[in-house]
């Protein structure tokens, strides 16, 4: 993700406002890495029900 552009001038209300933009460009791509994360979690934690669920079905008199 790009980060903001740096301000061509001088002046310190342009130099806060990339300070602002900045920021808002981290936000976006720490959220994106929260929500990256949660979904492994929650697809890992699928998976471990699956194999649970999988390795104790048993069939009607064979075990």
């Amino acid at each position: 993700m790009a980060g903001a552009p740096l301000p061509g001038a001088r002046e310190v209300a342009d130099w806060i406002a990339f300070g602002s933009a900045q920021t808002g460009q981290l936000d976006k791509a720490n959220d994106r890495y929260r929500a990256a994360a949660g979904i492994i979690a929650r697809c890992e934690l699928r998976d471990r029900e699956a194999v649970k669920r999988a390795s104790t079905r048993k069939f009607p008199g064979l075990f």
